[in-house]
């Protein structure tokens, strides 16, 4: 019997995306679900393929029905805890989540022995960061003999659209303080200087990708900084949290008029950016940088391609993985995401 994929927050930005690629290849499979139903079958209108909508809320997640003849769910929205994940693992289904909160990746983490016993595949870290950056940094790993640091750079476009917990998360981490391993770190402070799309300062920010790469990768030192397309409004958000005003950005009025006006007014483009920089003890490096227009394409993009990996792949490792360790022909995959746009470019030093 065919089985059904379920992509939980399908008509938001990103999970329409994905619902949008999917659908042409599994025909009356794909559910999109959310907490509104009248949104849910909008978008499944606008889809088609017999796209099917559903009413779920994440948070309150009670009713397992849901997950009945389904074999692949993906999850585009942060959750509070991990019922969803527990119940996939218990059902032998696959779990594919693109959440950037490093919170949430550490829940899930901790059900590696559940997954393990139940012979079950989650798969964490798909999108540009985490995701995108966790290969190029692991490609680069693999290149680089005695790799001794990896500097992951990420630009952001201050002119796309993002959904309501984006702009939140990212406000949250600006006024941030964490810990990569022991090493206790400020956001937005100790900058580095880079060429992606223009020379311009980077500054240090709690992706997850850095925690992730930094527990896999033994003995390797890895940074993630961020930078915006704007290099005024880098420049100004580095100086507020250098004089200890950027903890307004916490307020959730603040809040509240920040994302307002991003989602009403044009500033910025959709310009992304990632780059990764590994140095070995020799002072040799390997570089690797991808560049584009629409975070939130590449971001469906990678998710589709490793969601097409994971649909058609006879023998899934089992337990709690995350992208860079399932995708082992790294260039080739970094081929297939570009194809979804002309404006995803790659290259290599």
């Amino acid at each position: 019997m065919e089985q059904n994929i379920l992509i939980i927050g399908g008509y938001g930005a990103v999970g329409s995306q994905i619902a949008s690629y999917l659908a042409p290849l599994y025909p009356h499979r794909i559910i999109i679900a959310g907490r509104d139903f009248d949104k849910a079958r909008k978008k499944a209108q606008e889809l088609t393929y017999d796209v099917i909508p559903q009413a779920f809320d994440l948070n309150h997640f009670q009713d397992e029905s849901i997950l009945d003849n389904v074999k692949l769910v993906i999850v585009c929205l942060d959750s509070n805890d991990t019922r969803l994940v527990e119940a996939c693992i218990r059902r032998r289904i696959i779990y594919l989540d693109i959440s950037a909160r490093y919170e949430t990746l550490k829940q899930i983490e901790a059900l590696e022995n559940l997954a393990l016993f139940h012979k079950s595949t989650v798969i964490l870290s798909a999108g540009l960061a985490p995701g995108l950056t966790n290969l190029l940094a692991q490609q680069a790993y693999n290149e680089l003999p005695l790799t001794r640091s990896i500097d992951i750079f990420i630009l952001l476009g201050l002119g796309e659209k993002h959904g309501e917990q984006a702009y939140r998360w990212t406000f949250n981490h600006i006024d941030h303080h964490y810990k990569v391993g022991n090493v206790p770190i400020k956001s937005f402070t100790l900058p580095l200087k880079t060429d992606l799309s223009g020379l311009r300062n980077f500054y240090t920010f709690d992706f997850s990708d850095q925690h992730v790469l930094s527990t896999l990768l033994p003995n390797v030192i890895v940074r993630t900084r961020m930078s915006f397309d704007l290099n005024w409004f880098t420049k100004l958000t580095a100086l507020l949290r250098k004089l200890g005003f950027t903890r307004i950005f916490r307020n959730e009025k603040v809040q509240n008029i920040a994302i307002n006006a991003f989602n009403n007014y044009s500033i910025g483009t959709d310009l992304f950016g990632a780059k990764v920089i590994a140095r070995n003890q020799n002072k040799e490096t390997k570089e690797y940088t991808f560049i584009g227009n629409n975070e939130g394409k590449v971001t469906a993009a990678f998710t589709t391609e490793v969601a097409l990996l994971l649909l058609t792949t006879a023998n899934l490792p089992y337990g709690v993985l995350h992208s860079q360790t399932l995708i082992h022909d790294i260039f080739r995959f970094i081929e297939k995401v570009q194809s979804y746009d002309n404006s995803f470019r790659f290259s290599k030093h």
